[in-house]
């Protein structure tokens, strides 16, 4: 499934309320001929709460979510935030499928929460985090990195991705993931809605001025700052930079998803087996994708091999093809973050 966060709630009381509430419950498990599971009293009968097996979001629209037993879902439980959405919920067995009107936005955040009973009327409250379906990612190839910051007086730069689009689409709930040996890091494009052709820089290091604004609508000169272009279309992202020497970055179409373009490069004085778990696990996903040769158990000699510079931008040499292979070292000073190459 993919990263929901759920919590659930049991219905329950205590001391002497408790009991007398007991009494009339056991009456009521015997006249609706519940039957107990193993492990609960043989006296008392069902006083387990249904438990959540899974749940996922089945499409735009729907999300789904299965529980151990069969359930019931009372009359107007669910709600969903923003509260511009309705969550209507109806249950058929162990399955409760809720619809949402209008459906969420590609990559919106949404919270659903509401309450399911079994067939004895232990209750369970649920809450569910996701983000919006995007059922039209934009297609993205990376085509030049930028991995450190570039002092120049003339021409400085800072850490950058650049991004071409390929097929045209959605970067709602679309996300890119880089590691250094120590530390993962993330940034999560918002909706918006790109064509054929489009150039996007995504920044890394940003100096924090007003200026550094993410360009989602027609307008691509509403940023400014190092590196941001009026023929590009910026985002800018504080989880911190890219590594300078060797490190992995991963492209991925939604959340659960294998990625779709990445790149694992290293510092070419290194060799032998790689240790560091942050960059093994991209680095795996990646090969997992079909997207990067890597040897078992991994090593640093699988990495595209540079000598790291500041002024040279690893660029992009196959826009159709994968791997080291694709990838080269530009010439010292050849930057051009938003302009394709």
């Amino acid at each position: 499934m993919d990263k929901q966060r759920m919590r659930t709630k049991k219905t329950a009381g205590n001391g002497c309320i408790f009991a007398w509430v007991l009494v009339v419950d056991v009456a009521m498990w015997l006249l609706t001929g519940c039957s107990p599971p193993a492990m609960e009293s043989a006296v008392l009968g069902d006083v387990r709460p249904p438990v959540i097996k899974n749940a996922r979001l089945e499409s735009a629209r729907e999300f789904v979510l299965e529980f151990d037993e069969q359930v019931r879902v009372p009359k107007d439980s669910f709600s969903a935030e923003p509260k511009r959405l309705t969550a209507q919920a109806e249950s058929a067995g162990n399955v409760v499928n809720v619809l949402f009107e209008p459906q969420p936005s590609p990559g919106e955040a949404v919270t659903l929460a509401g309450t399911v009973q079994d067939m004895c009327g232990n209750s369970t409250r649920v809450q569910v985090q996701f983000k919006g379906y995007n059922d039209r990612p934009a297609g993205l190839v990376m085509t030049e990195i930028q991995t450190a910051k570039n002092t120049s007086k003339k021409a400085p730069h800072r850490d950058y991705v650049e991004f071409l689009v390929k097929k045209a689409g959605n970067l709602g709930g679309m996300y890119i993931q880089w590691a250094s040996s120590t530390k993962t890091m993330r940034f999560d494009f918002p909706a918006c809605e790109v064509k054929v052709g489009e150039v996007i820089v995504l920044h890394m290091a940003p100096e924090g001025i007003a200026e550094e604004k993410n360009e989602t609508g027609s307008d691509l000169g509403l940023s400014s700052g190092i590196d941001a272009t009026a023929q590009s279309r910026d985002f800018w992202s504080d989880a911190g930079g890219l590594p300078d020497a060797s490190g992995a970055i991963t492209l991925y179409e939604r959340e659960g998803a294998l990625p779709v373009d990445g790149i694992f490069y290293a510092d070419s004085s290194k060799s032998g087996t790689l240790e560091s778990g942050k960059l093994i696990a991209l680095a795996r996903e990646l090969a997992d994708a079909g997207l990067w040769r890597l040897d078992v158990p991994p090593l640093w000699e699988n990495a595209l091999l540079w000598k790291p510079s500041a002024s040279k931008p690893i660029v992009r040499t196959s826009l159709t093809t994968y791997g080291a292979n694709a990838w080269g070292i530009g010439e010292s000073g050849s930057q051009s973050p938003g302009i394709a190459n």
